[in-house]
């Protein structure tokens, strides 16, 4: 399989992400959002001012996008691993890093595709805000999460675990000893910097901007996570 018709078969990737994920994800943000959405409407007027809507896609987004990247991320390469699958695909001659690279953009377009979806609808039901930064969010943290994700999908057959013991443990170890002065407040600044998820999504979602420092700390420790899961892909067989 050439680069041309790799590139052509990018089509049946998203296919497949929209039959086996992306509809998952569509439900799940529908639900999530009628259960966030129905306590607003009893506490506030029908006609939410800016300022709530904001507030409440805020809230929205700090749970859901995160779920929603567990599930575009999950078996993204363990899958054919376990399945034994990598021995059609691979059949040909084709290289597994830019398979899978082309795998992870486009699991990023569908969930990108998804959000705008739920977007529109939240739009629709409960009033204006800016859908724009909510896709920029959505990226910056499919690249922080996801290069992490891609990585221990490479490295191992149970990336889902992992990856949610990862980013929840490294939550919890920040609050605990990130601001002590001993070798564990340093030791945690080597994890994922998920403490800055918050900050970041206040800021972006309401504003299209985040302090700068910030969005290069997530979106560099993804990529940099995600080019160790090619050096992976590289270097170790599939059938490891």
């Amino acid at each position: 399989m050439n680069r041309g018709r790799l590139a052509k078969y990018s089509l049946w990737q998203f296919r497949d992400f929209v039959l086996e994920k992306g509809i998952s994800i569509v439900i799940i943000g529908l639900l999530w959002g009628y259960l966030q959405l129905l306590p607003f409407r009893m506490s506030f007027s029908p006609e939410m001012t800016p300022q709530v809507i904001t507030r409440l896609v805020t809230l929205l987004a700090g749970s859901l996008i995160s779920i929603a990247v567990l599930i575009a991320l999950n078996g993204i390469i363990s899958t054919d691993r376990k399945m034994g699958y990598y021995r059609f695909m691979f059949a040909k001659p084709v290289s597994p890093v830019r398979y899978y690279a082309q795998l992870f953009v486009v699991h990023l377009v569908g969930l990108l595709s998804g959000i705008l979806l739920l977007s529109a609808v939240f739009f629709v039901v409960a009033g204006r805000f800016s859908i724009w930064n909510l896709m920029l969010y959505t990226g910056l943290v499919y690249i922080a999460l996801g290069g992490i994700g891609f990585f221990i999908s490479a490295a191992s057959r149970h990336d889902w675990v992992t990856l949610a013991a990862v980013w929840v443990g490294a939550r919890i170890l920040r609050g605990l000893y990130g601001n002590g002065d001993d070798w564990r407040s340093k030791a945690v600044e080597l994890l994922p910097p998920v403490h800055k998820i918050d900050t970041v999504a206040g800021s972006l979602i309401a504003t299209g901007t985040a302090p700068l420092q910030d969005v290069l700390w997530l979106g560099g420790y993804g990529a940099l996570f995600f080019v160790l899961g090619l050096v992976v892909l590289q270097r170790r067989s599939l059938a490891a």
